[in-house]
Parts: structure tokens; sequence; C-alpha cells
């Protein structure tokens, strides 16, 4: 599937996820429970946890990376981080919906990924995370999509 057709499907989800998802009923329990425990495999550095979250074929949409689908690609690039550390700090949920097996989580928050040992470098960013709810009905994460709240004229003196 090419990226801007990808594209197009993402945005069709989260529409429709929105549209529908009934905001007035609160997150199932083991949607929040899988969702905190990602948060905390990224804070205790425990990438195979994390790994585990995601569904076999998840797709991950980087800021300014290639798109990666599949579980043993994300792993590939989630287990290259030995060295460094890559912490979130100030989650702030924007907005959340939930219809049948798909939710939808967006957003904002700082990170620092930097060499171990060195001064953390804090960043504005934000993500939308699309669940789904696998064949034995466990919450797994499904598409993954960030970018820098930093202003792309930033980018250009790296």
């Amino acid at each position: 599937m090419g990226i801007r057709r990808t594209w197009c499907w993402l945005i069709v989800m989260l529409v429709a996820v929105g549209c529908s998802a009934d905001r007035e009923s609160p997150v199932p329990a083991d949607l929040n429970l899988v969702i905190d425990a990602f948060y905390a495999s990224v804070e205790q550095a425990d990438v195979e946890s994390r790994i585990a979250l995601f569904t076999d074929d998840a797709l991950m949409l980087p800021n300014h990376w290639s798109p990666t689908r599949g579980i043993g690609a994300l792993a590939e690039i989630l287990r290259t981080g030995e060295g460094w550390v890559f912490r979130i700090r100030n989650r702030e949920v924007l907005d959340i919906g939930v219809s049948g097996d798909l939710a939808y989580t967006v957003n904002a928050y700082e990170y620092t990924y930097h060499p171990e040992g060195e001064e953390p470098q804090w960043h504005r960013t934000k993500n939308v995370h699309i669940w789904r709810k696998d064949g034995e009905g466990r919450w797994k994460l499904h598409v993954d999509i960030w970018n820098s709240d930093v202003p792309i004229a930033d980018f250009s003196n790296e």
C-alpha cells in the first residue's frame, strides 16, 4: 500500500472512530491498563515489553523517517537504542475515542533521546496511537504516529 493511500486510510479511520465513539462512556479498563503499560515500558526502558504491545502488522510513522510495518521491523528499530535513554514526561491526553475493537489516543508530551550519561534535552512533541483488539481480545498498538513541535526551520542547521 502506498504512503498516500496509507495516510488516506488513517485519516478516514480516525474520522470514523471519532464520529462514532461514545465520548460519554468510560474508556475500557483493559485499554487503560495497556496504555499505562506502554508508557511504563518506555519509562523503565523495557524494550521487549514495549514490542509485545504492538500488533503483528503494526505501522510506525516516525517524524522525519520512513514508514515501518510489521513487528519484526519495529522490534529491530526499537532494539537499536542500546546506549541511549528515551524518556517521556508531562504527557497530556488530548483526545481518546473507542468504537468496538478500535480506539485512538492523541497525546502531547516532552521527550528526551540522549546518550547514557549525558543530560537530557527535552523536546515537545505529540502522537496519535490507534489501538486494535487482537484475535484474543487484547488491546494492542496498531499505528504509532508522532511528530515534533520543533518548526521545520530549526532542522535546517542539522
